[in-house]
């Protein structure tokens, strides 16, 4: 295309994309995608051609960066910077273009010349090859929502390879994972908090990003973790550890609300104090992170803490609370399908003093009311709701939509089933919660779920304000089922290998519900780089869980010299299960990130290749034959990779589908067999959410018939998702989570 066409259509789009601006203005609307998405429809490369500030800041990162972009932009212009900001819109391509033409004349040209805008991780590779952002902030990078993020290796690459040589990044330190971003740009700057009196010595959580070195695969040894795997560690093997920071907390006095900033890189490394409005161990991330970047940007550091003094800080976004009759109503907000927010949300509920009724309300209300969405469950496998075993949580209040699922993962947290209610909506939450006894009533909660939170907070004031203090609601029903006998799997032993590796989008769940229904079984966790319990010896199950791509060459590596052993006991008829990314590792090879091969077990008849970044996403309904003479079993999934499956004709399957596909896109055969050996593509916790197929799996383990943990919440569970993924679709529609 000629440069006087690209030129008139890039004037038409800029046209267009301020007459939605202004309509969007007249009718009081934010709107903050729809100028952006107008304009790319018109001109494809729109960002590209658009002028832009000649100052940018990108904020990014899986956790805190919109809290941290919106107190940088308050430093920032508080410190007299006139700002391009996408606070009002999107933190997509869209958004950042809407932002963009909001600031720009009708040519194009940028009318402020210094931008700080909040950046999507994965909307970077859209993003970044048309602006080169002059500092770009990565706050960490966490396991967020599966379904869109996949895992932290994955957001690592896509971020990475985006990054231009000539930005310099400001990175966290503390976070083996993030600092290590983007080698081909030099120019880089740390930030880091040293010990604190409340550190862990490891790091924390049922499921943790960082369990193995991101460079060699091996051991950690940690000397101390902040929050999740946030902390300094060195690697047993290769000696890999955290980067020296330029900007390191040196001391935290919570009394005073303060904190002391040690600057490494000046002469002298003198140390400046800043005033924190709302201590909490991310908040202090948050606020550090944007010091460190206006610093970078030349504010100075009196102006800074004159700044933070006059009250440009952290404010309760997501936490807020009342008191009503002596009895605090907390609000806690978490970012729904992201463990990690979510396992942070629920510490919190933990450490309110006192005696505490606690509400969740987690599920994602667009999911729950859109009749082809099915909401993805797996991540409460991820998520620490084992910290509520605490016996000052009283009692637990499950609202909604998805309350089935989230009632069977408290149980197998070991909450006592008596503590745990089951209501359909906020209204009936506020009659169940009983306020005998109780200091506060904490509402944990979707942050797209404020509404509800409302009505609860509005139901519970009203009974406190009348006196009411008893539980209006019926008790739960199917809390007693038939408890599991203690030596129930005695005698057997139940492998898990490499749980450091297979712990992602929730497949850690199978071996968990295991574990609840064989209590008598030995189970073996065999870390990466200890030789397999299997080699030498008899096992009666073997499970591998889903794995990122880099992890998978590193397994595979680590098994192919018991490739044959693996195959003898597979032709025996012990039962093993290998899940999603990990059943890759059983064909003759897999597809790797960067579009190569690596080398397979060759234990099953097949091979697969990897199409990143096109994913493949849907829900699956299939039937199962046992071959031993029992009835075909229903089974009820989710698929999500990016991997496509090529098998010989006589390659037995796993199952066949009714709805959903399989091997590759259309294939109605999903996932492979032999002898005991399972090879499923399906993802997170299949054998809890598949309770018939559970029943299977455990009795060819034990060599008997077995009682399911929990059995009543997992049908109950399962017939809602049923409902869900069965129901009659128009022509060409499909349910995805």
């Amino acid at each position: 295309m000629s440069q006087s066409k690209k030129s008139a259509r890039f004037r038409l789009a800029m046209g267009a994309g301020k007459a939605a601006n202004a309509v969007l203005t007249a009718l009081k609307r934010k709107g903050g995608q729809l100028p952006g998405v107008i304009a790319e429809k018109i001109d494809p490369d729109f960002l590209a051609h658009i002028g832009k500030p000649g100052r940018i800041v990108f904020v990014t990162g899986t956790n805190g960066k919109t809290t941290t972009t919106n107190l940088l932009d308050d430093l920032l212009a508080d410190n007299g910077f006139d700002l391009v900001t996408n606070r009002a819109g999107s933190n997509t391509i869209n958004g950042i273009e809407s932002s963009l033409i909001k600031n720009a004349d009708l040519s194009g040209n940028q009318r402020l010349q210094v931008a700080c805008m909040e950046l999507d991780e994965l909307s970077s590779r859209l993003v970044l090859p048309h602006v080169t952002p002059d500092l770009l902030l990565v706050c960490n990078l966490y396991r967020d929502s599966f379904m869109r993020n996949a895992n932290p290796d994955y957001i690592f690459s896509v971020l990475s390879s985006s990054i231009s040589p000539m930005t310099e990044l400001v990175l966290n330190a503390d976070d083996l994972i993030s600092c290590r971003l983007a080698p081909q740009a030099e120019k880089r700057t740390y930030y880091s908090i040293g010990r604190l009196a409340d550190d862990t010595d490891g790091p924390q959580g049922i499921a943790c990003d960082l369990t193995a070195c991101p460079e060699c695969g091996s051991a950690l040894a940690y000397d101390y973790c902040h929050l999740r795997h946030l902390g300094k560690a060195r690697c047993t093997h290769c000696g890999f550890t955290n980067s020296e920071p330029d900007f390191e907390v040196v001391r935290v006095d919570r009394e005073a609300g303060t904190f002391t900033v040690r600057e490494n890189r000046e002469p002298g490394a003198p140390e400046h104090d800043y005033r924190i409005a709302a201590y909490t161990i991310t908040n202090l991330y948050n606020l550090l992170a944007a010091v460190t970047v206006a610093r970078r940007m030349g504010v100075s550091a009196e102006a800074i803490a004159a700044s933070l003094d006059r009250g440009i800080n952290i404010t309760k976004l997501r936490y807020s609370d009342e008191e009503i009759c002596g009895v605090r109503l907390v609000n806690v907000a978490a970012k729904g399908e992201n463990s990690t927010a979510t396992s942070t949300a629920i510490q919190t509920i933990c450490r309110e003093p006192g005696r505490k009724a606690v509400a969740f309300i987690m599920s994602d209300y667009y999911l729950a009311t859109n009749p082809y969405s099915s909401e993805y469950t797996g991540w409460y496998y991820q998520t620490d709701f084992e910290y509520l075993v605490d016996p000052l949580v009283e009692q637990i209040v499950v609202v909604g939509a998805r309350g089935e699922d989230l009632m069977l993962r408290l149980l197998l947290a070991g909450i006592d089933p008596a503590r745990i209610r089951l209501v359909p909506d906020a209204e009936a939450a506020a009659r169940a919660i009983r306020l005998d006894g109780i200091d506060s009533v904490v509402v944990a909660y979707d942050i797209f779920n404020g509404a509800q939170v409302e009505r609860l907070n509005a139901g519970v004031r009203e009974r406190l304000e009348k006196g009411d203090s008893v539980s209006a609601e019926a008790p739960a029903r199917g809390m007693a089922g038939v408890p599991v006998p203690a030596d129930q799997g005695a005698g057997t032993t139940v492998e898990i290998l490499y749980p450091e590796f297979g712990n992602q989008a929730g497949d850690n769940g199978n071996a968990l519900y295991l574990r609840a229904c064989l209590p008598g079984a030995d189970f073996i966790e065999t870390p990466y780089g200890a030789e397999p319990a299997f080699a030498t010896r008899d096992v009666s199950a073997v499970v591998l869980a889903s794995m990122t791509e880099r992890h998978q060459q590193l397994a595979a590596e680590a098994l192919r010299p018991y490739a044959a052993r693996l195959a003898e006991l597979a032709d025996a008829g012990v039962p093993m299960l290998f899940t999603h990314s990990a059943a890759e590792l059983l064909g003759s090879s897999f597809g790797t990130p960067g579009g190569g091969e690596a080398q397979g077990l060759s234990i099953l008849p097949f091979s697969t290749r990897t199409d990143m970044p096109k994913r493949y996403l849907c829900s699956t309904v299939g039937s199962f034959e046992p071959g031993d003479g029992s009835d075909a079993i229903e089974l009820l999934g989710f698929k999500i990779q990016f991997t496509q499956t090529t098998a010989t004709d006589d390659a037995a399957p796993f199952c066949s589908l009714e709805r959903g596909w399989g091997r590759s896109e259309g294939d109605t055969l999903e996932g492979f067999r032999r002898g005991g050996l399972i090879a499923t593509w399906m993802l997170g916790p299949i054998l809890p959410t598949n309770p018939s197929f559970a029943r299977w799996f455990c009795e060819r383990i034990a060599g008997a018939p077995v009682v399911l943990a929990f059995e009543d919440e997992a049908r109950a569970a399962y017939d809602v998702r049923r409902a869900d993924l069965t129901h009659p679709l128009p022509k060409g529609k499909s349910i995805n989570p």
